[in-house]
C-alpha cells in the first residue's frame, strides 16, 4: 500500500486473491466485458476531452510499476473490479 501512498491501508482494503468476494458479488469478467464493452471507448473518449480528464489515469499507470501483479489464476486477467464500502453487513456503497 505504500507505493500508493494509503497509510495503514492494509487495515481497510480488502485483497480476494482465491476470488471468494469476487464470485459472491458476481463481477463483470471475460474479454468481450472488458476489452469490447462499448463503454470503455467512450470513457476514454470522455478522458481524452475532458481538462485534465487523463491526468489521474497517468498518475495511477505509473504506479503500476511498483505494484506489478501476475494473477493466481489466468481468468483472473480478465476480471472487472469494484469499489465496496460495507458496515456491519450492510452495503453502504457500491460501485462496479
Amino acid at each position: 500500500m505504500g507505493h500508493l501512498g494509503i497509510e495503514h491501508g492494509e487495515e481497510f482494503v480488502f485483497a480476494d486473491p482465491e476470488n471468494a468476494m469476487y464470485n459472491d458479488l458476481d463481477l463483470n469478467r471475460g474479454v468481450v466485458n472488458t476489452f469490447f464493452n462499448p463503454a470503455t471507448p467512450f470513457a476514454f473518449k470522455d478522458r481524452l476531452f475532458k481538462k485534465d480528464g487523463m491526468k489521474d489515469l497517468f498518475e495511477v499507470i505509473g504506479k503500476w510499476n511498483k505494484a506489478f501483479f501476475i494473477p493466481p489464476k489466468q481468468e483472473q486477467a480478465f476480471l472487472q473490479g469494484g469499489t465496496f464500502v460495507f458496515d456491519d453487513g450492510k452495503t453502504i456503497l457500491a460501485h462496479y
